[in-house]
């Protein structure tokens, strides 16, 4: 699941009215609604944000890059391969 905006923009899971997708999430996704929740997770995703800048786009992906490293929650990123 990717979640666009600000971090404002995202669902609030603590409000019960915003749960009405979990009854189709897959495991993916149900991981993604725990580490969302997680303290430290949110504080790195807004440095990881903060450091985070457009490379370019490539076949209607937007291509984004950040010198801040998430790879320690378990987050796998692929590498672009160069042309």
């Amino acid at each position: 699941m990717v979640l666009t905006g600000s971090v404002a923009d995202w669902p609030d899971w603590r409000f019960r009215n915003t749960y009405g997708h979990t009854r189709r999430l897959t495991r993916r996704g149900w991981a993604w609604e725990f580490l969302r929740r997680n303290p430290a997770f949110r504080r790195d995703l807004m440095r990881a944000l903060e450091h985070a800048r457009y490379a370019e786009r490539r076949m209607d992906v937007d291509v984004i890059t950040s010198s801040f490293n998430l790879a320690g929650w378990g987050l796998l990123f692929r590498k672009l391969l160069e042309e």
